[in-house]
């Protein structure tokens, strides 16, 4: 990434705390940062933030997540679920030194001014005068809000305020430092087993965030202008309760893997059906063939074959043939055209995504949506979503890739609106017009 001048930080900042202008030694807001009735401060060091993108450019900057040097990090940690357990809340921990040999040191809290200073870089280079992205809304609100400046004693007489503090208090964001007494480069994996022990001690689950998308909204399935022409109209058919709470479920959950599976069990609520459908009307046809004949025992063989078959793949796969069954539901209940339009809807550049990769945690498995051969489309397209629910639920070790929880969900997420544009026609297919 490139190096941060003072005059990107300033601009920078001025996302948040609207910078009016800039002396050699004095930063002058627009507004004045209140506490109380008594206290407030319109003027920052300059001195402080110099320091602060000198300290910036000196480390490495993998994202606007992550900020390394040789002997320490800072890493932004995000709640795993938007709720959590009562009890103690992370922000309000106190520096944990780690034992005398590993000479680690963890803290937990507001971000670093340099932190601050590199995440709002990041969020003024991708807005580019188009959208300010919600967090640094959310940062604005809260400067509005004098409670949150508990940290200044207003019986001080003259209170030093320090830009670090105000703007970390400001952003709606909590990152995790470690800094070691020796240079290292396993600071992730220092920064993962405190998060172990953190949810190991007090049921208080975090991640490392692999980067800032989530600030932005971004990873989630909404729909695009749906509602937005006009108002919403009353519903005209009921539908299967089962599945609809399988989907409200998937369209509330934070975890792309939960929505996943949740998309998922709405097709599955019929494989066993369209399975046993399928088998009957395979054993229909062959005896219906008018090359069948009731006297010829290849024939009746070949129908006992068939059988067989079917009841030993049904027994090995301890159920129903799922990649078959899914293929199965694709048919009768989804349309792929109405599938591509939904998908170009929500984001113009899956189609192509889906024709030319595959999720790194399955196995090659591109399926081309604006192909000809529909029912060729469908088989591809059910094993793609079969294997990737495999990588979710199977996590044995060996030679098969698989899924890692939170590392791989940025590539999970381009994988839950094909699912979900897919459970939706199902759920509309079996629908009754009131």
């Amino acid at each position: 990434m490139s190096e941060i001048s003072f005059e990107d930080a300033i601009s920078a900042l001025k996302m948040v705390l609207g910078i009016d202008a800039w002396t050699d030694s004095q930063i002058i807001l627009e507004n004045p940062v209140h506490f109380d009735s008594q206290n407030q401060v319109g003027r920052l060091g300059v001195a402080e933030l110099k320091a602060a993108t000198k300290r910036l450019n000196e480390a490495n900057r993998e994202n606007a997540a992550h900020l390394k040097w040789d002997t320490r990090c800072e890493y932004l940690i995000v709640r795993n679920g938007a709720l959590g357990p009562a009890g103690i809340i992370p922000r309000d921990l106190d520096e944990i030194a780690s034992s005398e040999e590993n000479g680690l040191k963890y803290s937990i809290g507001n971000p670093s001014l340099e932190f601050g200073v590199n995440l709002l870089s990041a969020a003024f280079e991708a807005a580019a005068g188009i959208r300010v992205p919600y967090f640094v809304q959310g940062a604005r609100r809260r400067l509005r809000d004098r409670r949150l400046m508990g940290y200044l004693d207003p019986s001080a007489p003259s209170p030093e305020v320090s830009l670090e503090k105000i703007l970390g208090e400001a952003l709606p964001i909590t990152t995790l430092r470690i800094e070691s007494t020796r240079s290292r480069a396993d600071f992730k994996d220092a920064a993962e087993a405190f998060l172990f022990q953190l949810a190991f001690n007090y049921d208080v689950s975090f991640r490392v965030a692999a980067d800032v998308d989530h600030l932005a909204g971004a990873g989630r399935v909404r729909r695009r202008g749906r509602a937005a022409e006009a108002a919403m109209d009353a519903p005209r058919m009921t539908y299967n309760s089962d599945l609809v709470h399988h989907y409200q479920l998937a369209v509330s959950a934070e975890s792309p893997m939960l929505q996943y599976l949740s998309y998922y069990h709405i097709a599955e609520h019929f494989f066993e059906k369209v399975f046993n459908d399928d088998f009957e009307e395979q054993v229909r046809r062959k005896i219906a063939d008018p090359a069948f004949s009731l006297k010829r025992s290849k024939d009746i063989k070949a129908v006992i074959k068939l059988v067989t078959a079917t009841q030993r793949r049904v027994r090995d796969e301890g159920g129903v043939d799922e990649q078959r069954a899914l293929a199965l539901v694709l048919e009768g209940f989804v349309e792929t055209s109405r599938l591509v339009d939904d998908l170009n809807a929500h984001d113009g550049d899956l189609i192509q995504y889906y024709k030319a990769n595959s999720p790194s945690f399955s196995e090659n498995v591109p399926v081309d949506l604006e192909a000809d051969r529909d029912l060729e489309v469908k088989a591809a397209l059910a094993k793609r979503i079969y294997q990737t629910r495999n990588s979710l639920v199977h996590a044995k070790d060996g030679a098969r890739p698989k899924y890692f929880p939170f590392v791989d969900d940025a590539e999970l997420s381009k994988e839950v609106p094909l699912l979900r544009f897919c459970a939706e026609q199902v759920i509309i297919a079996h629908g009754k017009v009131m």
